[in-house]
């Protein structure tokens, strides 16, 4: 049996026939607020009713019904055909002399380890800005999909990942942990 709140949103992704939805749209049609549509996304979700993607920093929604739906057309599409598809040839060697070295795996900054931004902010770009200055110029911030109030940093100069907890203080601000 779902929750409330999770019906709200399910009936909105139902009508919008999932994909990508702005927060603020799924505010406005349920009235629920950012941490209530994080748990009633977490319910659908372990409930096997939705399952969540990224498409690059946006949150987008797949119902499970529509993947059983893709499935079955698929094999609808795979019994009406009466041979199997030509098989395509390898592509040709390469020679020798066009070879180019590998790459590094990772950053030089790799090796050494990622440090860690914590404390308190004024605001979350407060905290966001003091990632950039001390993890270098390029920082990926996304909020999880499932844990309330978990970020996520990849730092490019560091070509790692680490994750954050962010909650709001009683002063405004947020404490970083």
């Amino acid at each position: 049996m779902l929750s409330a709140k999770a019906e709200k949103l399910l009936a909105v992704i139902s009508s919008r026939g999932g994909g990508f939805i702005d927060e603020w749209q799924i505010r406005d049609k349920t009235g629920l607020s950012h941490g209530s549509i994080c748990a009633a996304r977490k319910e659908l979700a372990d409930a096997g009713l939705l399952m969540l993607g990224k498409d690059g920093r946006r949150t987008t929604y797949l119902l499970t019904s529509q993947v059983d739906q893709s499935k079955g057309t698929q094999a609808k599409n795979s019994d009406k055909m009466a041979s199997p598809p030509a098989e395509v040839p390898p592509p040709p060697a390469v020679k020798a002399g066009l070879v180019k070295p590998a790459a590094p795996a990772a950053p030089a900054a790799a090796q050494a380890e990622m440090p860690r931004v914590t404390g308190t902010f004024e605001s979350i770009d407060d905290w966001m800005g003091m990632l950039t200055v001390s993890l270098g110029g390029c920082v990926n911030v996304s909020e999880s999909l499932v844990t309330p109030n978990e970020y996520s940093v990849w730092a490019e100069e560091y070509g790692m990942e680490d994750h954050y907890t962010v909650t709001e203080n009683e002063y405004g601000g947020v404490d970083v942990e």
